[in-house]
C-alpha cells in the first residue's frame, strides 16, 4: 500500500509535505454538537417502529451515539478524502447492505425519500432519508437502521460493534475501488507498526495448527543478537505457554515498554532455548546490500520511514569496498509502503527533473514532486521489476526508467498506481482510502497497466544467452515493452486486456536468478547496455544518451 497518513501526529508525507486535516485523533472521539443533537431528535421523535417481528431481542450495550460517531467519521472521510466524488447516501446504503450479510433475514430498502427495513420482506421500522451529502444525519440514520435490525436479528444482535464495523465499511469500500479499506482496531495497530515501527524483539511470525513460528529475524534486533532464527518455533513466553494462541496474543506477549525484559522459549529441532530479550524500538528492515564482486546488489522488500536512510547507508557501505561497474536494485515483490519513501529513494538516483505528479479531487492530492540534485552513485543501474512490485516501487521504477537513470529488466508491475489516505477512526481502527491518482514523470498513468519493463523476461523460453545474442543481432528489440506501455491507452477494450495478460510473470528477489544473471551481463558489456539503453530511451520519445 502507498498511504499517507491523516492524523497531523505523523509526519510521513515526506519532506515539506502534509497533508492532513486540522482535527485530531481525539477530537474524533467526541461526537460533534450536530451529531449529539441529531441523535437526541431521532430519540425524541421515535423516527424508527417496529412491526411485524417474528421476536424481539433487547440489549444495553449497543449504544446509538457511539456507534453514529464512528460512522460519521467514516462517511466524512470519504467525503473529504475520496479520489472522486461520492454521494454520502450511497455509502450509506452500501454499508446497510453489509450488515445483511450477518443475517439475510434483514433487509433494508430505499424508497423515495423513507428506508425501510424489513424482516422476511416484513417492513418492520421506517425513516425519514437526509439529504444525499449529509454525513452526520446519514450516520445518525444507519445506527438507527441497524439498531432496528439487532431488535428482532439475533445475528446482528449478538455481533459485536467492531463486527458490525467490519461488514458494513468493507460493503460500502467495496464499491469504490479494490484498494480502499477498512481496518479493525488490532489490524490497524499491526499496520501503524510497519509503517512506523514498534516496540519488541525484532521478529515476524507465522501460526500454522495452532503454533507460532519465526519467520524472519530483523538486523540488529534483540532476537538477531540473541540467536533466534527463522524456522524456530516460539514455545512459552514470559513463562505462559503459546500453543493455541493466536499470532496478534502471541505479538501482544512480546511487546511492552522500551527497555523491559521478556523471557521467549523457541523450539528449535527439538531442542528448547529460553532467551531473555530486551524490547526496543524496532523497525522491519526493508534494505539488504551486498557486492557481487564489483556490482552492487540493492533488494528493497518495501518503504517504510526507514527505507531510505537505510538505503544511503548501504550505498555508502557498497561504493567503501571500491569503484562499482554498476548497481542492480531489486524491486521485485515489493508491494509499496509510503510516499515520501518512494520520493527520496528515487532521489537518490535522479539529480533533476520530475520524479512523481499526483491528482486527486482533494487540493492536497494534487502534487508535483522533483529531485533535488542528490545523485548518489554515477554507476550505471538496473532496476528488476515484477508483476508483484506495486505502489511505492513503482514509483522507483517509472521515475528511474523515464529520467534515463536505469534500464528497466523483468516483466510489467502491479498497476496499482493510486495513493492512499489513512483516516483515524474514533473506534482506533483505520479507513485507507485512495485519494490521488499516479502519474509517471513522463505523463501516463500508473494506475491498471503498471510499469513495463525494457527487457520483458516473462516467457518461460527467454535465458541469458537468448537476451545477450536478440540484442546483438537485432531481434531482440528492447523497448518494445516501454513502446507497447505508452500505446496503452489508444487501445480498444480487447487490446488492453490482451496487454495485460502480457509480459506478466512473478519472480521472487534473488541475487543469483535469471533477471539477475542477465543484469550482470549487460552491466559487464557495456556496448549492450547501451545498446539496451539506447533502445529504452527511444520507446519513450527521447533522444539516446551515452553511457554514464
Amino acid at each position: 500500500m502507498l498511504s499517507q497518513p491523516h492524523t497531523p501526529a505523523e509526519t510521513e508525507p515526506g519532506p515539506g509535505y502534509r497533508m492532513s486535516r486540522s482535527t485530531n485523533r481525539s477530537a474524533r472521539r467526541r461526537p460533534s454538537t450536530a451529531l449529539r443533537a441529531g441523535l437526541a431528535v431521532l430519540a425524541l421523535l421515535g423516527l424508527g417502529s417496529c412491526v411485524n417481528a417474528r421476536h424481539t431481542v433487547r440489549s444495553e450495550h449497543y449504544d446509538r451515539q457511539t456507534v453514529a460517531e464512528v460512522f460519521s467519521a467514516g462517511y466524512e472521510g470519504i467525503a473529504d478524502y475520496y479520489v472522486d466524488a461520492v454521494p454520502t447516501e450511497a455509502i450509506a446504503i452500501g454499508a446497510l447492505s453489509g450488515i445483511t450479510t450477518l443475517d439475510p433475514a434483514i433487509g433494508y430498502a430505499r424508497r423515495g425519500d423513507r428506508l425501510t427495513v424489513t424482516i422476511d420482506g416484513r417492513p418492520i421500522a421506517e425513516f425519514v432519508t437526509p439529504g444525499r451529502d449529509d454525513t452526520v444525519r446519514w450516520a445518525m440514520l444507519t445506527s438507527a437502521a441497524i439498531d432496528a435490525g439487532r431488535g428482532v436479528s439475533k445475528p446482528i444482535h449478538d455481533a459485536t460493534p467492531e463486527r458490525i464495523y467490519e461488514v458494513a465499511f468493507d460493503s460500502a469500500l467495496r464499491k469504490l475501488d479494490r484498494f480502499s479499506r477498512y481496518l479493525s482496531a488490532e489490524a490497524a495497530r499491526s499496520a501503524q507498526a510497519s509503517r512506523n515501527g514498534y516496540t519488541g524483539i525484532g521478529i515476524t511470525i507465522v501460526g500454522r495448527d495452532g503454533e507460532t513460528y519465526v519467520t524472519s529475524v530483523f538486523e540488529h534486533s534483540p532476537a538477531q543478537e540473541a540467536g533466534v532464527e527463522p524456522g524456530d518455533r516460539i514455545v512459552a513466553v514470559a513463562g505462559q505457554p503459546t500453543s493455541g494462541l493466536d499470532i496478534a496474543e502471541v505479538a501482544d506477549r512480546l511487546r511492552g515498554l522500551i527497555g523491559s525484559r521478556v523471557d521467549v522459549t523457541f523450539d528449535r529441532q527439538g531442542r528448547q532455548i529460553t532467551a531473555s530479550l530486551e524490547r526496543r524500538p524496532v523497525i522491519e528492515t526493508t534494505v539488504r546490500v551486498h557486492r557481487l564482486r564489483d556490482v552492487g546488489y540493492i533488494q528493497l522488500s518495501g518503504f517504510n520511514r526507514e527505507t531510505a536512510n537505510s538505503l544511503e547507508s548501504g550505498l555508502e557501505e557498497l561504493q567503501s569496498g571500491g569503484p562499482l561497474r554498476g548497481l542492480i536494485l531489486d524491486l521485485r515483490q515489493n508491494r509499496g509502503g509510503q510516499l515520501n519513501q518512494a520520493i527520496r529513494v528515487s532521489d537518490l538516483f535522479i539529480d533533476q527533473g520530475t520524479i512523481l505528479a499526483t491528482r486527486g479531487r482533494h487540493p492536497n492530492s494534487v502534487q508535483h514532486f522533483e529531485a533535488h540534485d542528490r545523485d548518489a552513485t554515477s554507476a550505471p543501474m538496473v532496476v528488476l521489476i515484477d508483476s508483484g512490485s506495486a505502489s511505492a516501487a513503482e514509483i522507483v521504477a517509472a521515475a528511474l526508467q523515464d529520467a534515463g537513470r536505469a534500464l528497466v529488466i523483468g516483466a510489467r508491475s502491479y498497476g496499482k498506481g493510486t495513493v492512499q489516505q489513512i483516516v483515524p477512526m474514533p473506534n482506533e481502527g483505520e479507513l485507507i482510502l485512495t485519494w490521488a491518482r499516479m502519474h509517471a514523470p513522463s505523463g501516463y498513468g500508473l494506475s491498471r497497466f503498471g510499469v513495463f519493463p525494457s527487457i520483458c523476461t516473462a516467457e518461460s523460453s527467454v535465458d541469458v544467452e537468448v537476451v545477450v545474442q536478440g540484442l546483438r543481432d537485432g531481434r531482440l528489440r528492447a523497448g518494445e515493452a516501454v513502446h507497447r506501455r505508452r500505446g496503452a491507452d489508444t487501445l480498444d477494450p480487447a487490446g488492453q486486456e490482451a496487454l495485460l495478460s502480457w509480459c506478466k510473470a512473478n519472480h521472487p528477489p534473488s541475487d543469483d536468478d535469471l533477471d539477475t544473471r542477465i543484469a550482470r551481463r549487460l552491466l559487464d558489456e557495456r556496448d549492450l547496455f547501451q545498446q539496451a539503453f539506447n533502445a529504452s530511451r527511444i520507446a519513450l520519445g527521447e533522444r539516446p544518451e551515452t553511457l554514464r
